[in-house]
């Protein structure tokens, strides 16, 4: 990452950058029973630890100005763990630990940090997810499908990024936003409904 970021320095002739967007990351469809240790491991890689190294990379040039912001498209599943999900939600929950904090340690400093947590977003997440041996997944799930459009969840994250919105749920599909309360106010009853969909999981 370090060596990525110097890369785009000398390209774009700067030594800071003023905005930073994380925006990649894999998901998974397996059990965690039956998830090999090394696709855990590289999920953990590309969704928490990638981000960690270029934010590393990034921040000084931030902090050197008093001026930056850092963006996080999480997930959904960064504020509640689902079934056959167990290394995406992990990785997420990562993230949120560790920009959370951050967002902390930088509150004086004049760097802002955004968690951006996506429902469902009709993307190729589902057909490019692994799979417990760390294979291709290859399936459009039916909730990936029916989700938000692309360009509206784009619109509506820019809109929270000028706002410079600590953390926001951006979704189409009511079960989102019901299951991050749940998580706080009824988390027996989430709870019930994880155990319901764990035995429809792959």
């Amino acid at each position: 990452m370090a060596a990525a970021f110097s890369q785009v320095q000398t390209q774009l002739g700067t030594k800071s950058v003023d905005i930073l967007i994380h925006n990649g990351g894999v998901s998974t469809r397996a059990l965690a029973e039956n998830m090999a240790w090394e696709v855990d491991e590289s999920v953990l890689k590309v969704n928490y630890l990638g981000p960690v190294a270029l934010t590393k990379a990034v921040l000084p040039g931030m902090l050197s100005r008093d001026a930056g912001h850092l963006v996080v498209i999480s997930s959904v599943q960064g504020l509640i763990g689902l079934p056959a999900r167990t290394a995406y939600s992990a990785s997420k929950h990562a993230l949120h630990g560790f920009f959370d904090g951050l967002r902390a340690e930088l509150a004086s400093r004049n760097v802002a940090v955004s968690l951006i947590c996506p429902g469902y977003v009709r993307t190729s997440l589902s057909l490019n997810a692994v799979n417990a041996a760390g294979g291709k997944y290859g399936q459009m799930d039916e909730t990936t499908a029916k989700g938000m459009p692309p360009q509206k969840f784009a619109a509506l994250a820019l809109e929270a990024i000028a706002r410079k919105d600590a953390q926001i749920v951006i979704a189409d599909d009511l079960s989102a936003h019901v299951g991050v309360y749940l998580k706080w106010l009824c988390p027996h009853v989430l709870e019930w409904v994880m155990r319901k969909r764990a035995k429809k999981a792959v």
